[in-house]
């Protein structure tokens, strides 16, 4: 067996860590969901992401995840 190439590539990760999870506050209609790919609490944020974006609502559970944390 022979080695055909390698990717690298860069992951996505918040500074703080922590995900980021809502819509973006400038770019009408774009929802993000950074996270470290391990986070055990994918299949939670995944049903409350689907929440949102489909009964258009705000879920306060996710209110400490906003991308309006690093707002100054």
């Amino acid at each position: 067996m022979t080695l055909e190439n390698i990717r690298v590539g860069m992951r996505p990760m918040p500074e703080d860590g922590y995900p980021i999870v809502g819509f973006h506050d400038q770019i009408k209609g774009l929802y993000l969901a950074v996270m470290h790919a391990a986070i055990t609490l994918a299949p939670l944020v995944s049903r409350l992401a689907v929440k949102e974006i489909i009964e258009n609502v705000q879920v306060d559970e996710l209110n400490s995840w906003r991308l309006s944390k690093f707002s100054v």
